[in-house]
C-alpha cells in the first residue's frame, strides 16, 4: 500500500479502513472518459472485489476512466480504473438484485488502479479483494429481510432517516446493503467483520440500536 502524506503503520490502517467503508456507502458515481461523463450504478465482484457496471459502449475503446464516487466533487473519492467488457454473470445477476433493469447495453468489469480520498492516496489492490462473506450473503440476506419492520427501524436507527420498504440486497464486510426508493444505502457494522460469527453479532448490535 502507497499512502501520501506518510505517517505511521496506526494511521495508514486507520486511513484505508476508513476509505474502503466510504467506497462500500456508495453504489454509483460519474464515470469519466474521453471528456464525457456517466452516472453508473456499480456492485463489487464477490470473487475478487472488481466494480461490475453497466456499461456504454464508448467505454471500451477509452484508454483512460475516472469513477468519482458518488460524483465529481473534491470531496469525492477519485478512482482510476481499468474496464474490461464482461459477459453475463453470477456478478452481473447481484447487480440486478442491487440496481433492477440495467441502463446501458454492456457490462464491464473494472480493476481499480489506484484511489484517492481527501489527502490519501493507495494502490488498488488494497482497496479490492474477494468478499470474505460472499458464502453466507444469500442466506443473510433472506434472514434479515423475514421481518422488514424490524429491517426498517434497523435502518431508520442506523442512517437517521424515515425509509419506506427497505430491501436487503447485499452483505459486504462493512454492512449491509439495504435498497431505498432513492437507491442502495450501507447500513454499517460498528466495525468490519469477515466471519459469518462476526456478522451474527454485528446484526444483533444494528437491532439494539432501535
Amino acid at each position: 500500500m502507497n499512502a501520501t502524506p506518510m505517517g505511521d503503520e496506526a494511521r495508514e490502517r486507520t486511513a484505508l479502513r476508513d476509505a474502503k467503508r466510504y467506497l462500500a456507502s456508495y453504489r454509483e458515481g460519474v464515470l469519466a472518459f474521453d471528456g464525457q461523463q456517466v452516472p453508473v450504478k456499480f456492485v463489487s465482484d464477490h470473487a475478487d472485489g472488481r466494480l461490475v457496471i453497466s456499461a456504454p459502449v464508448a467505454v471500451f475503446f477509452a484508454h483512460e476512466h475516472v469513477l468519482w464516487v458518488p460524483e465529481e466533487t473534491l470531496d469525492s473519492m477519485q478512482l482510476l480504473i481499468s474496464a474490461e467488457e464482461v459477459g453475463e454473470s453470477v456478478a452481473t445477476d447481484r447487480w440486478q438484485a442491487y440496481h433492477a433493469d440495467p441502463e446501458h447495453v454492456r457490462w464491464a468489469a473494472c480493476w481499480i488502479d489506484s484511489a484517492r480520498l481527501g489527502a490519501w492516496v493507495f494502490d488498488g489492490d488494497a482497496m479490492v479483494g474477494a468478499n470474505p462473506l460472499g458464502g453466507v450473503e444469500s442466506a443473510v440476506v433472506k434472514e434479515v429481510n423475514a421481518d422488514r419492520d424490524v429491517l426498517r427501524r434497523m435502518c431508520e436507527a442506523s442512517l437517521g432517516m424515515k425509509m419506506e420498504s427497505p430491501l436487503c440486497v447485499g452483505l459486504v464486510p462493512e454492512g449491509l446493503h439495504v435498497r431505498a426508493r432513492f437507491g442502495v444505502v450501507l447500513v454499517a457494522f460498528d466495525e468490519p467483520v469477515e466471519t459469518e460469527e462476526g456478522v451474527g453479532g454485528a446484526l444483533a448490535a444494528l437491532k439494539k440500536r432501535q
